[in-house]
Parts: C-alpha cells; structure tokens; sequence
C-alpha cells in the first residue's frame, strides 16, 4: 500500500529556497535514495525486463530536502541493457517524486527525475552541451548533473534532463491542452497488431496506412485520441505536402532537422534508427516537434541508414542536404524539396555554424563542463569507462568493444571548418536595410527595405497562436516592400528576405526568436 500524507509547510519553505537557482540551473545537484528493499537491484532488473513501467518504492533527498514514497525504475534501452549485458552496474534512473504522494514535486513543478549514465560518452558532457545549443533555437529541456547515492554509497556522476512532459508543454507552449507522441516506444519488442501493414521504419513518419495498428510499434500516445493528428500529419507530409504547414510547425521542424545535422546527431529523426524526438499536437491539430535524447550527438552514434559505421572523414563531411532525396525520411524529403524551406534551413545551419562551430568555442565550453565535473567523475568507481578517457575523450577516440567514439573535438573543430567553407552555408542572402511595423486601427503597415531581394515574406502570429502565418510583401521597387495586415493577428513576427540563392531571416534565430509590435500602439 502506497501511503499518502501531507508535506510539512517547514520543508517546502526550505523547497523553495533550495530550489531557488532550479534543479536544471548551474551546479551539480545531489540527490539520495533510499531502498527499504535489500535487492532493489534484482527487483528493479526483474521488472526492467518484463514490466517496464513498475517502480519500486524508496524515499528521495533531492539537495536535502525529503520526498518520501517516490517511485523508482531504471530507463533506457541501449543505456540499460547493454550496460547490464556487460555486468555493469551503473544504470540510468527515472525516479517519479509524485508516485506515492499526489500533488508532490521540485520547486519548479518538476515530478520526474531522469539520470543517463554516460553511455557511449565517456566525456559526459555530449547531452548538456547539445541541449545548451539546441535551447538557442527551439524549446529543449535543460540539463546538468548530479551525483546520485543509493543507501549511502556514492554511485556516480550522472547525467540529469528534464523531462519532456505536461509540465514541459505548459511552460514552453503555455497550454494544458494537446496531446503528447513519443515517437521512441519504451517497449522495442512490441510488434505489429497488424500483420497487413508495410514494414515501415521506425519513428520515420513513413505512410504505412490509416490504421493506429500499423503504427502502434513506433509511436506511443498519452490518450488514443492522438492517433488521429498524427495519423493527419503522416498523410499530408507524404501525400499532400503542399499543405504540410496545415498540420506542422515547420518553423520549428526545420531548425530540429539542422540542428541534428550540425550536431552529427544520429541517434535521432535523421539517423539510422529515426527516433528521439516528440511531437506535441495542439488543440487545433498542429505538430510541433521536439529533439530528445543527444547522449550520442557530435558523432557519438556513428551508423548510417544502411548500418554501416562512418568513416571520420564521413562524419565530418557530413553534407547539409544528406538524406534530402530519402523517402525513408519524409520529413527531410518533402520539406527540402520546397525551395523556400531549403534555404531557410541552410540559413539555419549557417546560423549555428557562425554562433557555435566557429574555432575553439565548442571546445572550451567542453572543457569548462568537464573541469566542473572531474573531481566527482574521478570518484565514481561505477562509472562507464576510465577516468584516463574522461580525461582524452574529447580529443581521442575511444574504443569500446567494435565501436568507436570520436572525440567531440576531434570531430566538431574540423567539420565546423569544413561547413564553413561549404559553398550552399557560405551563400548569404539580401540584406534587410530597414524594416519599419505601423499599428493603425485595426491594421498593421509593414514596410521593408531589402536591397537585391527578388521576394520579401513576414511570418507573423498573436498569442496564444503557437505558429506562424506567412504573407508576401508587395514590390514597390528600389528594394522597397509592404504589406497591409489585421491588427489582431499581429503581434509578433520575423522577416525573410529571399534572393535565388538564399535567404535572409530577421531575426536570424526565427522563429524562437520575433519582433514584437509596441501593444500600446
């Protein structure tokens, strides 16, 4: 029997004062747990294996404070069970605080506790580095540290990420409502209902019929109402793409598809097994994606779409457009194969190329994270791999069995040189000399000045509206363009100027970034 009572005022007011620089902001947090159960271990492996979603009950001090009846169970797949296969003991955790006591939680809202062990990243730093640049251009969990003790024994640095979850949505889409797609089932031997349906390909978002059943093996849903937007989504990408932005946030899809090409993130949508991300539907059917899961970004999985494992010299030439003529990822064909969109996403990688792959930036975040961490990576006797690979792994690969693990600057410093002379990333689009945003009434004047500009867009939105409506400006000539739109559906807004051969958005990081028309106007 779970029990349930009431938290004392005394040790949510020391909550929030603990909490106050957040559980996902700078430092190392600590958090210790406490099994009244002698074999936690067998009995966390037992259910692991053939009840996934069971917990063990333990009590938690997350930074001191005390969290009683928390439910716990180890997560992962590969992290887990090749971790376990090779008899280590150092597993990744999820840990739900509100389990056993509803309405319980961090300061911040947070409810469950997600730790990663290091696996393949002896590093240690790929997921926090990843998600800090990731963050810039789209919504993304935070991520830190934190050393993790079970019945007082010290068991290891590990790596701890928000999770993407109801509390997530609120806080970044502002909204209680929609559905949640996870489209990287816990459960990869779950198998087809329906032995009638393609094959498909995991999380690709391949046409594979109108049946929930032919999907059910790579896409879990919180509520079966989900299906039908994603089902909608599927349809349109592949058979309807010119009315792909009905049913997608493309804003958003097209910075997740640069951002994990920049990053040589193949452990996700672009790579060989095209999962790790989210989607969360609206109220109104729309799609907005979200990347998850970069323990493995900068290289750290390395197989292609055939399985083959890349070369270096593969990884870092990694071309912009790979993939873009792929069936087997729609979401790269069919969105690449719009002119429009193509140069907005290598505007995009081009914008993360001058912001972080420029020489030696990269790399010296890299080290201020691991000269953080190293006196408790040292300490940890659990961990992965040895300290002497902590210490190169971010110049030397690593050799793990048949895999080996580039190191993040062996790869990142020469593939952001080799990007940066890339003649489709070095093309710039026309300048925006001017622009100029009149509120009248109930309409908006919009003028541009964009000298050598063939089209000029705005791309404009009001809250609680989440994307974004795209109007072309009229010519009036000498680099001179307006638009005339309903004050009510303006409010925020980003430009592109575009030229033959690319564009130009202001701000360069639109959509996460917009203008804002003055509200007292």
């Amino acid at each position: 029997m779970l029990l349930r009572f009431a938290i004392p005022l005394s040790l949510l007011l020391l909550a929030s004062r603990l909490g106050a620089q957040g559980f996902y902001g700078p430092g190392i947090q600590e958090v210790r747990l406490e099994f009244a159960d002698p074999g936690w271990d067998q009995q966390l492996d037992e259910w692991k294996r053939n009840k996934p979603e069971a917990r063990l009950l333990a009590t938690a001090l997350v930074n001191g404070v005390r969290y009683d009846s928390v439910g716990a169970r180890y997560k992962g797949n590969s992290s887990y069970f090749k971790t376990r296969k090779d008899t280590l003991r150092k597993l990744p955790f999820n840990i739900k605080l509100n389990y056993g006591i509803k309405g319980v939680a961090l300061p911040e809202g947070q409810t469950n506790l997600k730790f990663s062990n290091g696996f393949l990243d002896p590093s240690f730093v790929r997921d926090p580095l990843a998600y800090d640049i990731v963050r810039n251009y789209m919504p993304a969990p935070a991520c830190n540290f934190a050393r993790l003790y079970i019945n007082n024994r010290y068991w290891g640095l590990y790596v701890n990420t928000e999770s993407i979850d109801e509390r997530f949505i609120r806080k970044h889409m502002n909204s209680d409502a929609g559905h949640l797609v996870k489209c990287d089932p816990d459960n990869w031997k779950k198998t087809r209902s329906e032995g009638s349906c393609p094959k498909g390909e995991n999380a690709s978002l391949e046409y594979l019929g109108d049946k929930p059943a032919c999907y059910e093996a790579f896409y879990e849903v919180d509520d079966p109402k989900a299906w039908s937007g994603l089902l909608q989504l599927i349809k349109v990408l592949n058979q309807q793409p010119q009315d792909i932005e009905s049913v997608l946030n493309v804003d958003q899809a097209l910075w997740m598809l640069a951002l994990n090409n920049a990053l040589v993130n193949f452990d996700s949508y672009t790579g060989s097994l095209s999962h790790n991300y989210y989607l969360w539907f609206d109220s109104l059917g729309m799609a907005h994606p979200l990347i998850w899961d970069l323990n493995m970004a900068f290289g750290g999985w390395r197989r292609d779409l055939s399985f083959r494992s890349m070369t270096d010299e593969q990884l870092i030439q990694y071309h912009p457009l790979a993939e873009s003529n792929n069936p087997k990822r729609p979401l790269i064909q069919k969105l690449l194969a719009n002119s429009l969109y193509r140069k907005i996403y290598l505007a995009h990688m081009r914008t993360i190329v001058q912001d972080h792959l420029q020489p030696g930036v990269l790399t010296e975040k890299a080290k201020k994270l691991q000269q953080t961490i190293d006196p408790w990576v040292r300490q940890d006797t659990l961990k992965l791999y040895d300290y002497e690979w902590f210490q190169q792994s971010l110049d030397q690969t690593m050799t793990t069995g048949s895999t080996p693990i580039i190191g993040v600057a062996q790869l990142m410093e020469p593939r952001g040189k080799w990007l940066s002379e890339l003649d489709i990333i070095r093309r710039k689009g026309p300048a925006i000399d001017h622009h100029e945003a009149r509120a009248a009434g109930d309409t908006v004047h919009l003028r541009v000045t964009a000298p050598g500009a063939l089209k000029v867009y705005v791309s404009y939105r009001t809250p609680p509206a989440r994307h974004f409506k795209r109007a072309e400006l009229a010519f009036l000539g000498d680099g001179a363009f307006e638009i005339n739109l309903p004050r009510a559906a303006f409010s925020e807004y980003y430009l592109i100027a575009e030229s033959p051969q690319a564009v130009t958005l202001h701000p360069k990081r639109a959509s996460h970034a917009v203008l804002r028309i003055d509200p007292s106007e």
